[in-house]
């Protein structure tokens, strides 16, 4: 199974996602587009050297995913 099509089918899961750049966001899915773009709510993010950060909603490109 694509991980595209995983993704969709966990809407609402709490996961947590690293980015290309080192960043960790920890979230709820909200929706996956199939070029796997996603969106989460009641999020907190952490940069690499930097103290978490929370917020509402994120919306992360899915070519910066690791």
């Amino acid at each position: 199974m694509k991980l595209v099509r995983f993704l969709m089918k966990c809407a609402n899961e709490t996961v947590t996602i690293e980015l290309k750049n080192g960043t960790i966001i920890h979230g709820t899915i909200t929706s996956v587009s199939p070029q796997m773009n996603t969106a989460l709510r009641t999020v907190k993010m952490t940069a690499r050297g930097r103290d978490p950060v929370a917020l509402d909603t994120i919306n992360l490109r899915g070519s910066t995913i690791r």
